[in-house]
């Protein structure tokens, strides 16, 4: 499997956590699935309202690629914490995937293991607190922890 994540943003905090997603992901899940012959990649884009973007997957049967592509608007994600950005990026990013991954069946991907894989490599990451503990179980939540430092 060649997994990626990449970000086109105008504001907002949407590429820092999309680069934390990636640190965090990437190499984990192209070391561990390998032997999946798929690409996967994952855009996440927070750009103005009037760019009219609009979010999809597709899958290229000839690259053998699905491309989830997921546009937020710059408007709402401005006015929001990194910590409710973070919940919501989490949540589109598990739906889209689950939602792609329902329509398409790639050879030697067992699709329950692979989202339990990301959510639990994800959760991993951790967070600097102004006080200097870490926090972990960051991402992919049932709700906003309001906790956590609220612009880290």
């Amino acid at each position: 499997m060649d997994f990626s994540i990449v970000s086109d943003t105008a504001g907002a905090r949407v590429g820092e956590l999309s680069s934390e997603l990636s640190k965090a992901l990437e190499s984990k899940i192209n070391s561990k699935y390998d032997h999946v012959d798929v690409s996967i990649g994952i855009a996440f884009r927070c750009l103005p309202e009037s760019y009219g973007r609009r979010s999809f997957t597709r899958y290229t049967k000839k690259d053998n690629y699905l491309t989830i592509d997921i546009a937020v608007k710059v408007e709402e994600y401005e006015k929001m914490y990194k910590v409710e950005q973070r919940y919501h990026l989490g949540n589109l990013f598990l739906e889209f995937l689950n939602t792609a991954l329902k329509k398409h069946n790639f050879e030697g991907l067992d699709k329950e293991m692979f989202i339990n894989d990301i959510k639990m490599w994800a959760r991993e990451i951790p967070i600097q607190m102004d006080n200097g503990s870490t926090k972990l179980n960051n991402w992919f939540k049932e709700e906003i922890d309001w906790s956590v430092d609220l612009d880290k």
